[in-house]
């Protein structure tokens, strides 16, 4: 079936321009093309749209009251912003009701690729009522406003890391949790960071964003009633399988950038769990004592209870913020790695190792019950290295 798309833009030309350019994707896409928010919702109360991308200065209704709408009669509807840069401050202020970003004017292949996997990920969460929560993002992590500015700065050529370090700066109680925890035995560091410049230089931008979106999700919901989930325990467990998903990277050779996403996808593989704690509660509950009883794994009470796990949902969210594909497959797999098509070794790799070996030697709830893919692992031609992995992740 074709996904529909709808495009939103008060200017005539823009809306030809884009007919022109998705043209060719006529046979894989039902595209609509209309010119204000509210001829958009009448289009949408006739037929929803798999992925919406709208304009955010428009008169009457601009996007950012557009796209909220949207995620209140719509929850599924993936939800894109094609914005000028003076839509910045704007942009910003909306992060609750926009999926996605993208500047305006938009390179056109980078326009196609985003809408193309955006709208690839509406099938990546079967469970009808966990995907219309995802939707909802009012009661899920969005990205942070630091991490928005961030990216958009690090895009440009001459953007220096002291800039970056600044734009860091400005957030005083980020600035602080990051620096707390570089300066921790947990990044092992021999001087003292005191700045948030020296911590961009000495741990990476790649590491510094990973950790502002795992620290803004977990900020965002701690005075949340989670439930059975104990916020600081998963979050010491997330922080535990990023340091040895990286660790592991680096042991095999790979890449800084592919190190960087395996530590940035150990940090988020659990946020799925913080999702369904902040939005069921109870349902979670039910999980815990379902676990307990039946001796099984988390993820696999959860499929029992919900029809899908953690993995699924936050794979599924941290795809619709436009992260790394190997970043979202390592979240959104990190429980089933034989369901990847490669054949070589990924962050994925490095996260399912990290967190299974992590859950089974921290005995954290349901840890015993954690097993390593063998059929996975023997595809790879790495099985037999497992032994050289505990002992390197796990000195005496």
């Amino acid at each position: 079936m074709k996904k529909r798309i709808l495009f939103v833009d008060d200017e005539p030309l823009v809306l030809q321009g884009l007919q022109r350019l998705l043209r060719p994707l006529r046979s894989e896409w039902d595209m609509e093309f209309v010119p204000s928010g509210e001829a958009a919702l009448l289009t949408m109360q006739k037929q929803p749209a798999d992925v919406i991308v709208s304009d955010m200065r428009m008169p009457g209704m601009n996007g950012a009251e557009l796209l909220a709408e949207v995620m209140k009669r719509h929850p599924t509807t993936v939800r894109l912003i094609l914005s000028g840069y003076a839509d910045k401050d704007l942009i910003l202020k909306c992060v609750g009701s926009t999926h996605q970003y993208l500047s305006k004017p938009c390179d056109p292949e980078a326009l196609k690729a985003t809408i193309t996997r955006a709208s690839s990920l509406e099938g990546a969460l079967h469970n009808e009522r966990l995907k219309s929560l995802v939707g909802q993002l009012s009661r899920l992590p969005s990205i942070p406003s630091l991490y928005m500015e961030i990216v958009e700065k690090a895009s440009r050529p001459d953007t220096s890391l002291e800039e970056i370090g600044a734009v860091m700066g400005r957030d005083i109680g980020m600035t602080a949790q990051i620096l707390k925890l570089a300066n921790s035995a947990f990044f092992g560091l021999r001087r003292q960071l005191s700045s948030p410049e020296s911590a961009v230089a000495y741990i990476g931008l790649d590491t510094i964003k990973a950790l502002i979106l795992s620290i803004h999700a977990f900020s965002q919901f701690k005075d949340a009633d989670a439930g059975s989930l104990n916020m600081e325990a998963l979050w010491s467990h997330s922080l535990q399988v990023a340091g040895l998903a990286k660790q592991l990277a680096k042991f095999q050779g790979a890449d800084s950038r592919a190190a960087e996403e395996a530590f940035t996808a150990g940090m988020l593989h659990d946020i799925g769990k913080l999702v369904l704690a902040i939005n069921l509660p109870k349902e979670v509950d039910d999980v815990w004592r379902l676990m307990q009883s039946d001796g099984v794994a988390f993820f696999q009470a959860e499929q029992l209870v919900f029809g899908a796990n953690h993995a699924d949902v936050g794979g599924y969210l941290i795809g619709l913020w436009g992260l790394p594909v190997p970043v979202v497959e390592a979240v959104a797999l990190h429980h089933h790695p034989s369901r990847a098509t490669s054949a070589e070794f990924t962050p994925l790799t490095s996260v399912h190792v990290a967190n299974t070996l992590e859950a089974q030697r921290s005995k954290t709830p349901g840890g015993a019950a954690e097993k390593l893919d063998d059929e996975y692992l023997n595809r790879l031609g790495l099985a037999a290295r497992l032994p050289e992995w505990k002992k390197t992740l796990y000195p005496e």
